[in-house]
């Protein structure tokens, strides 16, 4: 089944990823990365998603477009504590074709190797970017349950809403918002956040595994189908005992060894969306 990881943020601009990326933190995938010098720039399959509004709800069997809104609006819900409804223009998906070939190139690669024996040595988990999905033009509207005013057209600082719920920082286009009272009650308004342009929301990864091997194993090591390599890292193989051939696979991102509290959603043709625990959000 294919995993689809909603980042904390809950969006991010297109600029700052990119596909066949390698990463140490799936919360972060543009932070603390390695992005290969391909040969050619990575042609991603690009499969457009109809226009949706969706509400927080329980349905279990509801399609992609439904259960990406159904847990970006939990998440917003429970971290704004207000209901909230997510609408978009569209919903693009982009996935890295023939995410194997781009792996193999990606390790033959001198800076890649040493990259991946870095994060290797100091423990990190090692994972490639091979799709992630988007929303065109987003809304977001929620409803206020807190506070009060003398009533009419009340502006709301975006940072006062946006920031305590950990969407701020990516969305330097994001436009303030209005809320519109017809009492001396804002219980019942709702404010509209705009999030102009495409905004990644979701992203697909793979897993990288890593073996060590002693120099007696090359031979067996001729017939993998796995990328291997003897270690670039200086001195390796002068301290006693220690392996110095490195074999490393490209696997589908296993849920069960996400750490971690999640929410989940699925969606048809195996499809799961996951979005963390609010508890874990704020650690």
């Amino acid at each position: 089944m294919s995993l689809n990881i909603i980042v904390p943020q809950f969006f991010l601009p297109p600029s700052c990823v990119k596909l066949g990326r390698f990463i140490t933190n799936i919360d972060h995938p543009h932070q603390s990365y390695h992005d290969p010098i391909y040969a050619r720039t990575p042609e991603p399959a690009i499969s457009s998603r109809e226009s949706y509004v969706g509400l927080k709800h329980e349905s279990s069997n509801a399609s992609f477009r439904s259960a990406l809104t159904s847990l970006l609006s939990a998440g917003f819900s429970r971290r704004a504590k207000t209901q909230v409804k997510v609408m978009a223009d569209c919903v693009r998906t982009y996935a890295l074709d023939n995410s194997d070939e781009w792996f193999t190139e990606a390790m033959a690669m001198l800076g890649t190797r040493t990259w991946i024996e870095k994060a290797v040595d100091r423990g990190y988990d090692i994972y490639m970017i091979v799709g992630f999905h988007t929303v065109m033009n987003a809304r977001i509207a929620h409803k206020f349950v807190h506070g009060r005013d003398a009533g009419g057209q009340i502006n709301v600082p975006v940072g006062l809403t946006l920031a305590a719920v950990g969407a701020i920082a990516p969305l330097g286009d994001i436009i303030d918002p209005s809320v519109g009272g017809n009492s001396q009650s804002v219980d019942n308004a709702q404010a509209f956040f705009m999030a102009p342009g495409e905004q990644i929301c979701a992203f697909q990864y793979r897993k990288v595994r890593h073996r060590w091997f002693s120099s007696n194993s090359i031979e067996t090591l001729r017939l993998s189908k796995s990328p291997w390599w003897s270690s670039v890292e200086r001195g390796r193989d002068e301290e006693d005992g220690e392996d110095e051939i490195i074999e490393v696979e490209a696997i589908p991102l296993p849920e069960e060894e996400l750490d971690g509290e999640w929410d989940r959603k699925e969606a048809p043709l195996g499809e799961i969306l996951l979005i963390r625990a609010e508890e874990q959000i704020e650690k």
